[in-house]
Parts: structure tokens; sequence; C-alpha cells
């Protein structure tokens, strides 16, 4: 039985991404006409400013998990940090983003900072993420056109406060050493305090304004987006990510986020073109991490082979 279902946990992602990925075609398919006929565009400055806000968004992640790593007492080089950072981010496509959680710890442990460290950073880093997007997502549901689900939308917004408890010390270390003692690691030895994880709230809100203007940035490369929906592209971005990290059944949030997003950008364009948003969406997104990881290893190491230098030259 055992074996059952952790097949069946195996089988639940993949399923999931081809179900949603017929899903996407399908709509594109029964609505090629009216793709054809929509008044696309592309404009260069928007797509470039898409760029610059999603490159913005990805360097502010990586100084929000610098922030709590320094506040543990990371000895961290910068270039060593983002090196870590954006190679282990591409882990969150393994399904449960268990790559990502292992190969930070590991990385991070050749360089003296102990695992369990590491863990509570992540959690922290993931904890001040989903807050803060059902913050960002609850703010802009009253200014969203008619969503059928926006109860659900609101009642996603319950767990911002449940959260934000979990993350007090002494709430935050008592779960986090259970954890560590279930998968035999050592306990942490600090937390955050309290104050520090009150200030790094409007930092992360920050990170999800710079990714839905971003988003919203996308959309205005190839269709015209009127002002009235930039409430609903920028919050409705942070809450099918939220659908899609809850959901834990797929890499990344794959397919599940899509299918939120896509109902949630219907709102403003027909189906197909909605659809058609939400795959350029998420090439945009991976294309950017993948860009990005690539670019930091290059220059990674390009400054150990120069520190390499100057230390034999002393």
């Amino acid at each position: 039985m055992r074996r059952a279902l952790r097949l069946a946990r195996r089988l639940i992602g993949p399923v999931l991404v081809v179900l949603v990925a017929v899903f996407l075609g399908r709509a594109l398919y029964t609505g090629w006409t009216e793709v054809q006929e929509y008044e696309w565009r592309f404009d260069l400055p928007y797509l470039l400013l898409s760029v610059a806000l999603i490159s913005l968004y990805y360097l502010q992640q990586w100084g929000g998990w610098r922030l709590v790593m320094r506040s543990f007492g990371d000895p961290l080089y910068r270039s060593e940090s983002m090196l870590i950072w954006f190679s282990t981010i591409l882990g969150r496509y393994v399904p449960g983003s268990v790559a990502m959680v292992v190969g930070r710890m590991e990385m991070c442990r050749e360089r003296g900072i102990p695992r369990a460290t590491t863990f509570a950073s992540l959690v922290y880093e993931n904890a001040l993420i989903l807050l803060t997007a059902l913050i960002i997502a609850a703010a802009s549901v009253p200014f969203w056109p008619q969503f059928p689900y926006e109860e659900y939308a609101l009642l996603l917004a319950v767990l911002a406060p449940f959260c934000l408890f979990s993350l007090h010390p002494a709430v935050f270390g008592r779960l986090a050493n259970a954890a560590l003692r279930r998968a035999n690691r050592d306990p942490l030895e600090t937390t955050l305090p309290f104050g520090k994880v009150l200030a790094l709230i409007p930092y992360y809100l920050g990170g999800w304004v710079l990714l839905g203007l971003g988003f919203a940035s996308l959309a205005a490369s190839i269709t015209v987006v009127r002002p009235g929906d930039l409430a609903l592209l920028v919050g409705g971005y942070a809450f099918a990510w939220e659908v899609g990290f809850l959901s834990l059944v797929t890499p990344s949030g794959l397919g599940v986020k899509e299918v939120v997003l896509t109902a949630i950008t219907n709102l403003a364009f027909p189906l197909p073109v909605a659809a058609a948003l939400v795959i350029a969406s998420r090439l945009w997104q991976t294309l950017a991490e993948v860009a990005a990881a690539a670019i930091v290893w290059v220059v990674a190491r390009r400054n150990r082979k120069r520190r390499l230098r100057e230390q034999e030259a002393v």
C-alpha cells in the first residue's frame, strides 16, 4: 500500500502537467481564429522593461536570502552567495523542490555553514515569500473584475496571520527543530528576531510588485493592457503562484499555476489569448532563471580564479 501511495504521488505531478498542457493546447486550438484576429502587437520597450523588472526581481530575491543568512553570521563572499542561490533555484523544477533544498544545504556546508542554518534560511525565505504573496493577492482582489472564485482568493489570505505567527522565534524554533530531528539533523543554534522578520515583509512585498509589473509589461509588449487591469495582473500572478506553491504536486507549481493564471487573465482577455499569454509567461520566467544561473556561474568562476591568482601572488 505504501509503495502504491508513493507511486501515485510521483505520478500525480507529471499527469497533471500533461492535463494542463492539453487544456492550454485545446484552448489555443479551438480559439485559433480568435487568436489570429486578435490585435496583437510587438512593443520592444515594454519587452525590455519586462526583462529589466524580472532581472531586478531575481536580484532582489537573492538579496532577501542573503539578508536572512547574514543574520545567521553568513561568511560567504557575495559572489559565492549569488552562485549558491541562483544555481539552486533551478532545483524548484524537481517535484517537491527537494533538489533546491538539498543542493543549497550541501553547497553551504562545503563552505562551513551548518545544514541546520541553511535549512532555517530556506524556511524563512519561502515563508516570507508565501506570506507576502497572500498579502498582495488579498489587497488586489477588490480591484479585479468579477471573479467567480473571489471568495477562495480572499480565503487564502486567512493563512497570512498563521504564516506570520509561525515565524515568531518561540514557534519557529520548535517547528524547525522538530523537522530537523526527524531528518536526523542538528538543532538550530539561533533564530531570527521577530523584529527582523517584520522588517523583511516590506522587502518581499516589493519583490512581488517587481514580478507582477514584469508580467504586466510582458503582456503589454504583445497586446494592449488597460490601466484598470494592472491590479489584476500583479495580484493575479501572486495568487496563481500561491496556489501552485501550496499544491506541492508539480515542480515549481508547473501546471497548477498556469491553470489559475489563465482563469484570472481570462477576466481581461479572451480565453485563447489568456492561454497564449500564460504560456509565454512560463517560458519568460524559465528562460530568465536559466540565463541568470548561467551568468552568475560564469562570473563566480572568474572571481574564484582571480582570488586564487591573488593568493598565489601573496
